[in-house]
């Protein structure tokens, strides 16, 4: 765990662009869409600007698109935003969405005080400085801009099993969990919403999440394995 550098996590990244929209076809990515329903519940999105940091092949972008938002997707992995612009192409997302290669997310291709909103999901673990990133991201949001943004969770017995399993397989020369190889950074729930006020926001909601255990165990930071913050900029 810990051992490849950002660079490696992009190239890793990019050859799993192929069979990366597949996941989503998988439970445990399904519901990540159900969360991001959750987070935004009762939220005005039709005719507000997003930016997706980390977009993948575009997945939630699209998301975000069919409730009306407008949405720019960004990615360090070129395959994975060449993918991403064929997907929105033939779902008629294409005039809703726009994808850009990005050397960095701590680095956006936006002015200031310019987006509505900022979707993060499971990317700042693979980056050398999160407080960087959230300072970016504070940087473009509009005043009272909504982040949504996930992490690993430390505490969570789940992540912990992962981990464990993660170490025994390279004992045994297998690839169990291999994306652990690039996964960088994990926190506690209150180590990263100190992380969030220290760089201009305010924490509005927690959901833990990621679990295979029921909806209503995985609820708790001691069982999942990632943690979505729903944060206001200030």
């Amino acid at each position: 765990m810990h051992s490849g550098s950002s660079a490696d996590a992009v190239a890793y990244h990019g050859c799993l662009a192929v069979g990366w929209e597949r996941r989503y076809q998988k439970s445990s990515f399904r519901s990540r869409e159900t969360l991001l329903s959750r987070c935004l519940e009762g939220c005005h999105l039709r005719g507000t600007l997003w930016l997706d940091a980390g977009c993948g092949t575009g997945t939630l972008s699209r998301w975000l698109a069919a409730r009306g938002c407008r949405v720019l997707g960004v990615d360090a992995a070129s395959e994975m935003v060449t993918t991403a612009a064929l997907f929105a192409h033939s779902t008629g997302f294409s005039e809703h969405v726009r994808f850009a290669r990005i050397n960095t997310i701590a680095q956006l291709p936006a002015p200031d005080k310019s987006v509505d909103g900022i979707l993060c999901s499971s990317v700042l673990e693979y980056v050398p400085d999160p407080t960087a990133c959230l300072t970016e991201f504070a940087r473009v949001l509009k005043p009272g801009g909504r982040l949504l943004v996930s992490v690993p969770n430390r505490n969570s017995i789940v992540r912990r099993f992962q981990v464990t399993c993660h170490r025994l397989a390279d004992f045994l020369r297998r690839d169990w969990l291999d994306f652990l190889d690039y996964s960088r950074q994990e926190f506690s729930a209150s180590e990263f919403e100190g992380l969030l006020a220290r760089t201009g926001f305010a924490l509005n909601r927690l959901l833990p999440f990621g679990s295979p255990l029921p909806d209503l165990a995985q609820r708790s930071c001691i069982w999942g394995p990632l943690l979505m913050f729903v944060a206001k900029k200030l």
